[in-house]
């Protein structure tokens, strides 16, 4: 029997990489916790948030999609609305799936919007949401650190 899914929301997504990924929590000794199914399934997803690629970042989206089977179907209600949903037919699958689908509907609709920290001591992701949409960094704190740095190398005799 299929298992309707839901697309996850994008900070949802973004959290999961960040707190559970094996290169963010290289980087970061203070996200501590042991869940190997999360850590899996956010080593999946941060190669997708780390390349410049569009065509590799939609290989790899479309490889999750694929493995998982999720399918689209329509649903009507009583009222006669349609309703996109989504299927998968392994319920284990349905994370990952759940988390394709929302990198690729955003994806869509915003191609390149999204990375890895420029920050050289983070590895944390982010989903570019500012108007000019040139976000290099995942916080303000990843960003000040990188500009002090840059000021003291620039300082230096």
């Amino acid at each position: 029997m299929a298992t309707t899914i839901a697309m996850m929301a994008m900070p949802d997504l973004v959290a999961l990489i960040n707190e559970w990924g094996t290169m963010p929590r290289t980087l970061d000794p203070t996200k501590t916790g042991e869940d190997p199914s999360r850590t899996a399934l956010a080593d999946d997803f941060h190669p997708i948030f780390a390349t410049n690629s569009t065509a590799d970042r939609a290989h790899r989206i479309t490889n999750l999609l694929t493995t998982t089977g999720v399918r689209p179907i329509l649903t009507a209600d009583e009222t006669g609305t349609l309703t996109e949903q989504w299927t998968v037919a392994d319920s284990t699958q349905a994370p990952r799936a759940a988390a394709a689908l929302a990198l690729r509907h955003h994806l869509s609709e915003h191609p390149g919007r999204i990375g890895v920290c420029a920050d050289d001591q983070c590895a944390d992701v982010y989903v570019d949401n500012s108007p000019a949409g040139r976000r290099r960094f995942c916080c303000l704190t990843c960003q000040n650190r990188a500009r002090a740095a840059a000021f003291r190398r620039r300082a230096r005799p």
